[in-house]
């Protein structure tokens, strides 16, 4: 919050600022940085790219933020590397040793979002490119026609949510989505998909829905390859993206924001999470210019 600030910078360095003065100089700040070069990746994630076999996921997803004109969606994207981690007997699911990542976000209209992803994850990168997404139509027809080299792959538990909700809309045993779940990781995708159109009561339009998106869906639902080849099959890692980059600082108790206030926070806040944060205090060592700017 820009009213901690000024406390913060008195007992560091003994100067008194005020609220006024810190909200200028952050708003200044996110004015004159160079977009481009924030979005573009770190040296860290450069070398990761450019590393032939070296595996990288690229995820992306939506949420909410309140401004003055009403709730507008935001769109973030996160790029890393994830390793799985040995898991013993008692654990269900592997656990994942990410490394540092880089993040961009935009609020507004997605073909300018994808502008700023495609600066952070290039398509020309000589790693491997893995993305796992929700179903998103806008999504899976973006990454399809950008990346097209690139491992597709649905986030496994959107799927086995929509499964569910159909089980719950029907009379389904209750072993039917665990039957399932065994059938996607066997690859037996129709199997899924018959069974589906078999449940008893499941309203015609919701089967139809489902079905479809079954079926949309089918080149990047094939979890026995993923998880044989060892790959992440969730897209927890972007949801957390949202909470730690922009929900953490941008959806406190009574928080509303002016749609520039908001962009300039959200610019600032991928900048500091992938680690490109110097680029912004670089600009308060610049003296003259910016300091006339934010007075």
């Amino acid at each position: 919050m820009f009213g901690e600030v000024p406390a913060i910078v008195e007992s560091l360095l003994g100067i008194e600022v005020n609220t006024s003065q810190v909200y200028r100089t952050c708003q200044t700040a996110a004015f004159v940085a160079d977009q481009a070069v924030l979005d573009a990746p770190s040296e860290q994630l450069s070398k990761q790219l450019n590393a032939a076999g070296q595996i990288l996921y690229g995820m992306v997803d939506g949420s909410m933020l309140l401004t003055q004109e009403g709730w507008q969606e935001t769109k973030a994207g996160r790029v890393f590397e994830a390793r799985p981690v040995a898991i013993d007997s008692t654990q269900e699911s592997p656990q994942w040793d990410r490394s540092a990542s880089g993040y961009v976000a935009f609020r507004g209209n997605y073909e300018a979002f994808t502008l700023k992803f495609e600066q952070l994850f290039p398509a020309a990168s000589a790693c491997r490119k893995v993305f796992v997404t929700d179903g998103a139509s806008w999504i899976g027809n973006w990454l399809r026609e950008t990346y097209p080299d690139a491992v597709h792959i649905l986030d496994y538990y959107h799927l086995k949510e929509k499964l569910a909700i159909a089980a719950q809309s029907a009379t389904s045993p209750p072993q039917w989505l665990d039957e399932q779940e065994q059938h996607l990781f066997a690859g037996q995708q129709e199997a899924v998909e018959k069974a589906v159109e078999s449940l008893p009561e499941l309203p015609a339009d919701s089967r139809q829905q489902l079905l479809n998106y079954l079926k949309n869906n089918r080149y990047r639902t094939r979890y026995d390859l993923y998880r044989k080849a060892g790959l992440m099959i969730s897209s927890g890692p972007v949801e957390a993206a949202h909470r730690t980059v922009l929900q953490v600082r941008m959806k406190r108790s009574g928080q509303r924001w002016s749609e520039k206030g908001c962009d300039n926070m959200i610019l600032l806040r991928a900048a500091c999470q992938s680690g490109k944060f110097d680029l912004i205090t670089d600009l308060f060592r610049q003296d003259d210019a910016f300091r006339q700017i934010a007075a």
